[in-house]
């Protein structure tokens, strides 16, 4: 393919044209007319301007397209607005267009087309800078069409005008179809169609054959001087790897996995951290509870201690009562004694005096004593079964208000009987038969009213009938059990009814306490086998999954829950615990230990496997432990929310809204009542609602059953106080005594007491031993007195403990209140169990020890405090904001509402804990390993892959130049040339090390850099790879990796020129060769590099086009035209190339076109421009002109001979 036609449409100052190419071109004209500026826009359409492929002004040996030092480059930009000296044409925004009509040669198969790049540009203006700027950019490919200039400028009636870019693809589908009308948005995908409709192609060609035709185009055009043939070889031969950007993505992965690494080794610090704080603090807590154990034991062991005393003390105060008892009745025995003997000298004295009458006195007034006594004695038994009876009465009429309540009449169906009313109604009515004044019968002479008397009795054995019957009611016990023991049946039925409310209602308050706390109230399987595996394996770390899961949605809180049952109580482990956590469960005694431990491992890998459907119950909930979310995913990930029963009629696993379900190939009810949800803070307050409402329900039954339990305990204790009635015998015993009384009376008044004797001798020795007695009683006196001292003072030490254990058990009691409170702040304490223990302990408690200990506790809460503070410090130094700690304020007392704030602080630590070992650790260690291994497949991949195949391609090149030059020989000696290398002994471990990665087998499938063997050299290699990966000056470390990854860099290269008959002549050793010399073999090369780079060997259609900027400035005449002919006739290729005016004119007869360029003053400013550039275009006539060449040639060799000839006559 021949560039038959280019049209110039606003591009720098050259004017809107076509230009017709013949096979051999000349831009020509002076310094800055425009030469370059045409050559750059074909250069423009053959490379689209692309980074790196394009160098404006090519022929500048110092030029780049980056500004260096403050220099302006030339832009397409500033191109399209003509810049010339940092002025511009175009002031306006412009719209400029170039394009490249393509013919095929003879023998060649492809078809016409025209390439068009159309740019619009404008002008940015910031103070004193302007620049250029690119609005637009649009890219074509018109196939079997060619374009001239008229369909970029058209005429109407306005006059001339340059086609809008916005209106240039209508305009062109309209004349040719939209099918012959190819556009692209990208210049990768115009150079490859560009290339492709080169090569004869109906689609685009790979991106890298394009990208290196372009570079071939772009590198034979600029002239750069050959400094060295390895740098020559290197830059102009072998197509540039960039692999700056792989570089750069690989040591940004490796810093980040390093950065990540930082942060998970931060993350496991702050863990330990935590883990030390959460220790602290649960020590505390321990050590609190262990003081408050220990302060009710010490108080309990201060009460026992002084019930001791006071039960000694009673013990003496019994043992001097006992005493005092025993020294009355002494002193009674004498005093009897003493009157007997009184009697006694009585006696005597009656005889002395011969009164005979005395002695039937003495016996009638003792035989009245006896009746006396006796009466006083039947009486007190006849009060006391009145007192029995008006108990009786008494006790009856408050049974009767019981026995009417319906309760009991169902309990016990016998008190339902009309026996029992009437029975009760007749004892409470017996109060009106009751004989008033009964104490009247001791103090009265009731003998004128014995008759009245005796009417009473009949009326008192009738009380005594029904009494009796009543009691007889109770406690007889015939075929059945009586009915006092049906009674205290009742009655334990009623006590066991209201100690499993009370045990229900103090479990629903734990329950409340603990959610009050924000902690779940787990089964008792559960909690027990939570304590075992703590216990078994303290770095087990056990969780309860309830604890980690929360439902989003709360409509779909209690059909979720309700599905997942009993799993919502797993138990999360430690990966490496889980076999030993579950050796403990097993081992638990007795049969319930069906706890369930999560396989978390075999749990997370299922779960990386599985696919959630949008549906999936997973979606609606979130986890603060990764296991947690692995265990559900992996269980339950396939159950999903479905709107209706028909849709879960055909869904496998599934659950609605109102907590209906499916699995198994059934369907189910799966809701949960608000008091049993237990996932997350939201299901917390709900279930705290509902077990509030439950606990008041609950408290309602309570006091029911203990209402009843009193009521009837109170009659229980009614009927065990009725008594059996002797109220008739008591009253004829009192009758009977009277009578008998009267009786020794009338005696009495009967006797004659004239008659006695004196016993004189008798008297006296009576006198003497009533003076023994009084002095015995006188010394029994003296001991009672000491006893009753001693009792007083008994009796107030009684007194002083009595008050002291009032104080004791109010003490006792503060103390279990406090551990009460302590429980209801950390429900994990078990209060029954420690009071149980602690009663124990303080039977036998060394007060002195225990004070001690307690002293030593003291100590150990203060240093967990400080310990504590300390530690949460250290966290909240160099932890997210978001887990920030806040430590309790502390004001110096060591009290209950600090240890509140220490369980809170516990309860905080762990949380944070939780979350940053079992969700955010274990997310930083699953992004380390995607990490680890984009970063793996990025550095084996991307680089070791890359440089390798890059070291191999460049291989192939030279080799494939060096076919390519055997078939190119130069000159009339028939000079060729061919490639060679040598390693460079610094990159060749570098090359071995990549080598080794890529063809080792297990990198990216079984390991990575990080774990896989290498060899020691390749070791080293790595080594300092990671380390330049990671070096601090980023610059310094880029550097040396693109070193490193230019695979130009690992060999040393060599250009030999071979002549047959000669040995080889390296290039970088032809110092007797003219710059010239080096030129012609350069040429060569770059021909043999871009006919490869034009794939001539492939198909019959290719780009014979080639542009030389400042061509052929190093070789002399002959030379030159010694390449340009072996371009243009061997090779074949139509030739543009650029030459000041100056140096053109040997070549005159060479060429089949010339553009000459003068830049000129203009008559009209032109935007900011006084100048403009004309073009003069030339078909030239190439055999006249060899005519008029060769004639000038023989004149001036001619008038050379006789300049010679005429100095060589002088000199004669």
């Amino acid at each position: 393919m021949f560039l038959k036609q280019f049209v110039y449409i606003n591009w720098g100052n050259i004017p809107n044209l076509e230009f017709d190419f013949g096979p051999v071109n000349l831009f020509s004209g002076g310094n800055g007319s425009g030469k370059t500026t045409a050559a750059d826009a074909i250069q423009t359409v053959m490379t689209a301007a692309h980074e790196n492929l394009f160098q404006y002004n090519p022929g500048q040996d110092e030029t780049t397209q980056r500004g260096r030092g403050g220099k302006r480059v030339r832009t397409l930009s500033s191109y399209v607005l003509g810049c010339d000296d940092g002025s511009y044409a175009r002031l306006d925004p412009t719209d400029g267009y170039l394009a490249a009509v393509f013919h095929p040669t003879q023998g060649e198969g492809g078809e016409p087309f025209t390439a068009v790049i159309a740019v619009r540009a404008y002008l940015d203006t910031t103070g004193s800078n302007t620049v250029a700027r690119q609005d637009d950019a649009q890219f074509f490919i018109i196939t079997g069409e060619s374009l001239g200039l008229s369909h970029f400028v058209r005429e109407d009636s306005a006059g001339r005008y340059v086609v809008p870019l916005p209106d240039f693809q209508t305009l062109l589908i309209a004349e040719f179809g939209k099918r012959r009308i190819e556009k692209y948005e990208t210049k990768k995908a115009y150079l490859r169609r560009l290339y492709g409709a080169l090569r004869g192609k109906s689609d685009a060609v790979a991106e890298a054959e394009a990208i290196a035709a372009a570079r071939a185009f772009s590198r034979f055009m600029s002239y750069k001087p050959i400094k060295g043939i390895n740098r020559f070889v290197a830059d102009e031969i072998l197509e540039q790897k960039d692999l700056g950007e792989a570089v750069r993505s690989v040591s940004s992965q490796l810093k980040t996995i390093h950065g990540m690494e930082r942060d998970a080794a931060n993350l496991v610090e702050s863990i330990e951290i935590l883990q030390r704080a959460k220790g602290h603090t649960q020590h505390y807590i321990e050590q609190w509870s262990e003081l408050n154990v220990l302060d009710y034991t010490l108080a309990q062991a201060e009460y026992l201690l002084r019930q001791d005393d006071y039960l000694r003390g009673k013990r003496e105060q019994q043992t001097q009562q006992q005493i005092q008892r025993e020294t009355e009745r002494e002193i009674a025995e004498i005093v009897v004694q003493s009157d007997q003997l009184h009697d006694q000298l009585i006696s005597l004295e009656a005889q002395r005096q011969g009164i005979e009458a005395l002695r039937e006195k003495d016996a009638l007034e003792r035989e009245r004593s006896q009746l006396d006594t006796q009466l006083v004695q039947q009486a007190k038994q006849l009060l006391a079964q009145d007192q029995i009876v008006s108990e009786n009465i008494q006790v009856s009429r408050e049974m009767s208000e019981l026995l009417a309540t319906q309760q009991f009449k169902v309990d016990l169906p016998l008190l339902n009987h009309l026996e029992v009313d009437a029975l009760v109604k007749e004892v409470v009515a017996s109060e009106r038969a009751m004989i008033p004044e009964l104490h009247n019968l001791v103090q009265r002479d009731f003998s004128g009213e014995i008759p009245a008397l005796s009417r009473s009795l009949e009326q008192i054995q009738s009380v005594q009938q029904v009494h009796n019957r009543w009691h007889a009611f109770w406690h007889t016990q015939g075929d059945e059990e009586s009915v006092r023991s049906q009674l205290a049946a009742t009655q334990h039925a009623r006590r066991s009814r209201y100690q499993q409310l009370t045990d229900q209602r103090r479990h629903k308050q734990q329950e409340i306490e603990r959610l009050n706390a924000n902690q779940v109230t787990y089964p008792p399987f559960v909690e027990r086998a939570v304590k075992v595996i703590a216990q078994q394996c303290p770095g087990a770390d056990p969780r309860v999954l309830c604890d980690h899961v929360e439902v989003k949605d709360p409509r779909w809180q209690s059909a979720i829950e309700g599905y997942l049952g009993g799993a919502r109580y797993a138990i999360l482990v430690e990966a490496e615990y889980e076999a030993a956590a579950i050796r403990a469960v097993r081992g638990m005694s007795g049969r319930d230990n069906r706890a369930r431990v999560v396989q978390g491992d075999k749990a997370a890998k299922d779960a990386a496997r599985s696919e959630l459907h949008p549906d999936s119950i997973i979606h609606a909930l979130e986890f603060t432990h990764a296991v947690a979310k692995a265990y559900l995913t992996a269980s339950y990930g396939s159950v999903l929310r479905v709107g209706s029963a028909e849709t879960l009629r055909m869904t496998r696993r599934g659950i609605t809204e109102d907590g209906m379900a499916s699995g198994g190939y059934s369907m189910w009810r799966c809701d949960l009542a608000d008091a049993d949800l237990v996932f997350g803070v939201a299901a917390r307050e709900r279930a705290l609602h509902a077990k509030l409402e439950e606990l008041s329900l609950i408290e309602v039954e309570w006091n029911q059953a203990n209402d009843q339990l009193q009521q009837i305990t109170y009659l229980l204790q009614s009927v065990d106080r009725l008594k059996e009635s002797c109220y008739a015998e008591g009253l004829k015993y009192v009758m009977d005594t009277h009578l008998q009384i009267h009786r020794v009376d009338s005696l009495l008044k009967q006797l004659d007491l004239n008659e006695h004797e004196d016993l004189e001798t008798q008297l006296q020795q009576l006198k003497q031993e009533q003076r023994g007695l009084e002095e015995q009683k006188g010394r029994l006196n003296q001991k009672l007195g000491e006893t009753r001292s001693s009792l007083e003072v008994i009796h107030k030490q009684l007194k002083a403990l009595s008050d002291l254990q009032e104080q004791n058990q109010s003490r006792l009691e503060e103390r279990e209140a406090a551990l009460n409170e302590l429980a209801a702040v950390w429900p994990e304490f078990d209060t029954e169990s420690r009071l149980q223990v602690a009663d124990e302990e303080a039977r036998d408690l060394d007060v002195q020890i225990a004070k001690n200990f307690r002293h030593e506790l003291e100590r150990n809460l203060h240093a967990a405090e400080r310990r504590a503070e300390e530690e949460v410090k250290a966290h909240n130094q160099h932890c997210r904001p978001a887990d920030t700690i806040i430590y309790p304020s502390f004001n110096g007392d060591y009290d209950a509402a600090l240890f509140r704030q220490i369980c809170l602080l516990q309860r905080d630590i762990d949380r944070v804990y939780n979350i940053l070992k079992n969700n955010i650790l274990v997310e930083k260690h699953q992004q380390l390993n995607e990490l680890k291994g984009a970063f793996n497949n990025a550095f084996v991949t991307h680089l070791c892959h890359t440089i390798h195949q890059a070291l191999n391609d460049g291989k192939r090149q030279i080799e494939q130049l060096n076919r390519e030059l055997q078939h190119h020989h130069f000159g009339a000696d028939r000079e060729t040339f061919r490639f060679d290398s040598d390693w460079i002994p610094e990159y060749r471990d570098y090359a071995r090390f990549f080598q080794e990665v890529v063809k080792n087998p297990v990198l990216t499938d079984e390991a990575t850099l990080f774990e896989v063997e290498l060899s020691a050299k390749s070791r080293k290699v790595l080594d300092e790879l990671m380390a330049m990966l990671l070096h601090e000056d980023e610059q310094h470390a880029m550097r040396d990796l693109e070193r490193i990854a230019d695979y130009r860099n690992y060999r040393r290269y060599e250009i030999y020129k071979e002549v047959e008959g000669k040995e080889p002549i390296p290039l970088s050793e032809y110092g007797t060769g003219s710059g010239g010399q080096l030129e012609t073999p350069a040429y060569i090369i770059r021909s043999a590099a871009i006919t490869s780079a034009f794939r001539f060997a492939e198909g019959n259609t290719h780009l014979r086009m080639v542009l030389v900027d400042e061509a052929f400035s190093k070789m002399d005449e002959t030379r030159s035209r010694e390449v340009i002919s072996y371009l243009t006739e061997r090779l074949g290729l139509q030739l543009l190339f650029i030459m000041p005016t100056s140096k053109c004119g040997p070549f005159m007869d060479l060429i089949s076109h010339e553009f000459v360029f003068a830049k000129v003053p203009s008559a009209q400013l032109r935007g900011q421009l006084h100048t403009r550039v004309l073009v003069d275009r030339k078909q030239c006539n190439q055999e006249r002109i060899k005519t008029l060449w060769a004639n000038h040639r023989r004149n001036v060799y001619h008038q050379a001979e006789l300049d010679f000839m005429e100095e060589f006559a002088v000199a004669e």
